[in-house]
């Protein structure tokens, strides 16, 4: 008798089944042949090492896988399968590169996006000048010459026999290089500290040099104003020179002059004393006789308008009634009166000074001895 449970029990096992063959079929890259996934083609110049269903991973991540490689005119054509549509969209500038899996050989492809603007379709291709086959140590080695190979190889072997059974050395050297790290942090973190203020320092600098930059203009504007002035001063050096040697033969000339005077100057700085004072008493004397006429200056100045008038009247004969007398007096000796007093006139001499005019006043001043 069968179990109600059996067909519930059926469907799930199917199920499970269906799911895990599902799950084997993606692992695999299989897909169902009524989907189309997205692929380009790389060309290689060496397919060495490329298999089908070899991975493909862009930054770490496995993308898609190798669907097909076939030779095209001497070149590897790898059709790279994106399974991921999150690596999509493929531009122009994308790389392919081959890398080593693992120690036994095994290689998947390294696949960049690229940045460019236009894209890659799908069907598109990447340039051979875009992909780089994975290189061998032979392939290395073999663009040496034969002696460079063989000091290669030497200097392998050298590196091999000096690390062989010298683990325990190199450990001790590793153990010396981390504590002179260890030292050396102090003075890093002390550097690093430091960084800001050399970078102030540097700033600072370059401000220097940008406003030197801007002045050196007006230094060259300077430069040549003092240029100009030296010249002006080499320019007047002659005329200095023509009178610095005038100069000189004045000196010359007062040194003439002089030579035998010495005396003679002497003489008339000595005296000078004596002519300064007399000049002083001379010049004490008529400013008291100044101060004893300044009270008369009106008097004095009512008469000259007079004299002016006098000095102006004319006889019938043209001639001024006027004359200028100098009198003379000397001393007599014995009974002889104690004076006798002469005189002289200048001017025209009219006929009414005979008559009683001012002749007779000095005639008669005579006689009478000066006014006694």
């Amino acid at each position: 008798m069968r179990s109600r449970w059996n067909l519930p029990i059926y469907l799930v096992y199917l199920a499970i089944s269906l799911g895990v063959i599902g799950f084997i079929v993606a692992q695999m890259g299989l897909r169902p042949p009524w989907s189309h996934q997205y692929s380009i083609t790389a060309t290689f110049t060496d397919a060495a090492d490329i298999l089908n269903n070899n991975e493909v991973y862009m930054n770490g991540t496995k993308v898609g896988h190798v669907g097909a490689v076939s030779v095209v005119n001497g070149q590897a054509q790898v059709r790279l399968v994106i399974d991921d549509g999150q690596a999509l969209p493929l531009h122009q500038d994308a790389t392919a590169e081959v890398r080593k899996k693992n120690l036994l050989g095994e290689t998947y492809i390294d696949l960049q996006r690229g940045s460019s603007a236009a894209q890659i379709p799908d069907g598109g291709a990447i340039p051979v000048n875009h992909t780089i086959p994975i290189t061998e140590i032979d392939q290395v080695l073999a663009i040496f010459d034969p002696e460079t190979v063989q000091r290669v190889q030497l200097l392998i072997n050298a590196l091999g026999d000096a690390t062989s059974n010298n683990g325990r050395n190199m450990n001790a050297e590793a153990t010396s290089t981390d504590q002179l790290l260890t030292s050396l942090q102090n003075p890093a973190v002390e550097l690093s500290v430091r960084q800001q203020q050399v970078q102030d320092i540097v700033l600072e600098l370059q401000r220097f040099y940008t406003v030197l930059a801007n002045q050196r203009g007006q230094i060259r504007d300077e430069f040549g104003t003092w240029n100009q002035v030296m010249a002006q001063m080499a320019a007047q050096e002659s005329s200095i020179g023509g009178t610095l040697q005038q100069a000189d033969t004045l000196l010359q000339n007062l040194d003439t002059l002089v030579t035998g005077e010495g005396g003679n100057i002497r003489t008339i700085l000595s005296s000078l004393p004596a002519s300064l004072n007399a000049t002083n008493s001379f010049l004490s004397g008529t400013n008291q006789i100044i101060g004893d006429i300044a009270p008369y200056r009106q008097y004095i100045s009512d008469v000259f308008p007079a004299l002016q008038s006098s000095f102006a009247d004319t006889d019938a004969n043209g001639q001024h009634f006027w004359s200028v007398f100098s009198v003379t007096c000397q001393a007599n000796g014995g009974g002889l009166p104690s004076q006798t007093c002469s005189q002289s006139s200048s001017g025209p001499q009219p006929s009414s000074y005979s008559q009683g005019g001012s002749g007779s006043v000095w005639s008669a001043y005579s006689a009478g001895g000066g006014g006694q």
